[in-house]
């Protein structure tokens, strides 16, 4: 995929408001993120355990599991599904983002991409995106 943009690529924004939290451990009982109706994405790193997740979720964990967390954030996810060797399609919106100095924090399922924008960026991320190519639309 050599230009996503021109493929009309589409955007899902989430209503819900997300936090990236650091944790101390693993939560004991992930079914948990089971019932969450937007992505949850669980990065289990040497030395670092990420929740990228709706801040009700969060909100629903242990504080002893929460070592530090970011709130604000807004999540869009990519409406489509890519073949796993798929290239250049996050190097798009990160590049967009970037041009508009707007942080992001992206995480991927099996067959599809989710990021993060802060809150407070997301006009202007959505209209970096909307310049790229890539359009969006609410949830149904």
């Amino acid at each position: 995929m050599t230009n996503p943009g021109s493929s009309g690529v589409r955007l899902e924004l989430w209503p819900q408001a997300y936090a990236v939290a650091r944790l101390c451990d693993v939560p004991r009982d992930v079914t948990l993120f089971k019932v969450s109706l937007a992505p949850v994405g669980l990065v289990i790193a040497p030395g670092d355990i990420t929740l990228l997740a709706p801040e009700s979720l969060v909100d629903t964990l242990s504080p002893e599991v929460v070592e530090e967390c970011s709130r604000g954030w807004r999540a869009l996810t990519i409406d489509a599904r890519f073949p796993l060797d798929t290239v250049g399609v996050l190097a798009a919106v990160g590049r967009a983002l970037a041009d508009v100095r707007t942080p992001v924090m992206a995480f991927s399922s099996h067959a599809t991409d989710h990021f993060l924008v802060p809150s407070k960026d997301l006009g202007r991320a959505l209209a970096a995106l909307n310049a790229a190519g890539l359009e969006r639309f609410l949830p149904k």
